[in-house]
């Protein structure tokens, strides 16, 4: 059994999939609004590069954002926009009310930090997130007159412990703001200027399972049953390409291919945790699949192989009860809202042309955002913004010690998602 690795080839697995990204329309509806977005962004870019380097010396771990909640919310009222603090923490959210009817759309940015070997640093891009959303905030601002409806900037502490968005939500975000739309972005190792998601889920569903039995006084049999039970989910060959991470960025099976092999899948980590306790077993392995539904399927399926094994019998024979089968609490998965994300892509790449990418295929690294939480009550999008320039030595791979970003991805995210939240509201 093999589990998937994040090696350096993974940092560039996404730079060949231009070959499939939207078609450039020559004449963009509203270009002159987004021609305005471009000059407003280049004429606040060294002012928004000051403003990310004064959160990148200051981070603050999870539940503890009071700082950087205080610096954004004061920005944010420089511009005039409502706002709204400590929902579930210490969150910040600035209201942009056109005083227009018309669609309320969102905008998520996360604003913790990560503890790592040299202290507390913002290793995974929190502060570059928070820099567009401000951004984004500021020239939308300028270009109130000509918008509608209400723009609704989202700025969430505790994403790394995953606990901000569902906090937020337990004490009135929905209450507090009812957006119609929601989108966040996050910094990955992609080339600078490239932005990308698909519909459904973006990374593949990672659940601990874990098999439970009672009145086990000799585990051995139980262990490998169980073991062999949860390899037998796999549906990926020990010889498939699937396991060479170069193949992620191939262009006739990558990522980014219709006919991609990063599609309809269950891959099964080769490591297993036992807990033996009295005449009680547990033994837990960890499942990822590419969609809900076979994610779903697990249950069934394994208790169907545990029925049909030789011990079954023998829990009846010796009293056991039933066999059982638990997901332990998992967090939430990303999972794009299918129409949602097709027009925004469509409209980000009639603007922006081909930095704006289309993916197929799930990507298998287990990693996951809490923004989850957040889709499960209102529809969205979450995509990945590339910040890396590999020629520079610059590697925006989150989490990784030596974790940097191509300043420049703060001039092209708000550009993109600036034009994205504008075409959103309908105009």
């Amino acid at each position: 059994m093999k589990s998937i690795t994040c090696g350096t080839t993974q940092i560039i697995l996404l730079c060949s999939l231009a070959l499939f990204s939207f078609r450039q329309v020559s004449a963009a509806d509203n270009a002159l609004i987004h021609q305005q977005i471009q000059q407003k962004t280049a004429a606040i870019y060294s002012e928004l590069v000051a403003v990310r380097n004064d959160l990148h010396q200051y981070p603050e771990l999870s539940g503890e954002e009071q700082r950087t909640a205080s610096k954004i919310a004061a920005l944010l009222a420089e511009l005039g926009l409502d706002v709204i603090r400590d929902i579930g923490g210490h969150s910040v959210i600035g209201v942009l009310d056109t005083g227009k009817p018309g669609k309320s759309v969102a905008w998520r940015a996360d604003i913790d930090a990560i503890p790592t070997q040299d202290g507390v640093e913002h290793n995974c891009g929190h502060d570059i997130h928070t820099t567009i959303a401000l951004g984004m905030a500021e020239v939308l601002h300028s270009l109130k007159s000509q918008l509608t409806g209400k723009l609704v900037f989202v700025f969430q502490p505790a994403e790394e412990t995953y606990t901000g968005a569902r906090a937020m939500l337990d004490e009135g975000f929905l209450t507090a703001v009812q957006p119609d739309e929601f989108y966040a972005a996050h910094i990955s190792p992609m080339p600078v200027g490239l932005v990308a998601s698909k519909a459904g889920y973006l990374y593949a569903d990672y659940r601990q399972v874990n098999l439970v039995f009672t009145n086990v006084t000799e585990p051995q049999a139980f262990i490998a049953l169980a073991k062999q039970s949860i390899r037998s989910l796999q549906s990926v060959a020990e010889d498939s390409p699937f396991w060479n991470t170069a193949n992620l960025m191939d262009p006739t099976i990558g990522l980014g291919h219709p006919n991609t092999i990063y599609q309809n899948y269950v891959v099964v980590e080769n490591r297993f945790d036992v807990e033996h306790a009295g005449d009680a077993l547990t033994v837990s392995g960890y499942v990822s699949a590419s969609n809900n539904a076979l994610m779903q399927s697990i249950n069934q399926r394994l208790r169907q192989k545990i029925a049909n094994s030789e011990l079954a019998a023998s829990f009846v024979q010796v009293n056991n009860q039933a066999t059982q089968l638990t997901y332990s609490l998992q967090r939430g998965n990303i999972n794009n809202a299918a129409q949602l994300t097709e027009q925004s892509l469509q409209s980000m790449a009639k603007v922006y042309g081909g930095g704006v990418l289309k993916l197929y295929g799930v990507i298998p690294d287990g990693r996951g955002d809490d923004f989850a939480y957040f889709q499960q009550h209102i529809p969205g999008t979450y995509f990945l913004l590339g910040g890396s320039d590999f020629s520079k030595g610059i590697v925006a791979m989150p989490h990784a010690p030596n974790f940097a970003v191509d300043e420049r991805v703060i001039e092209y995210g708000v550009n993109y998602f600036s034009s994205l939240l504008v075409e959103r509201l309908g105009l």
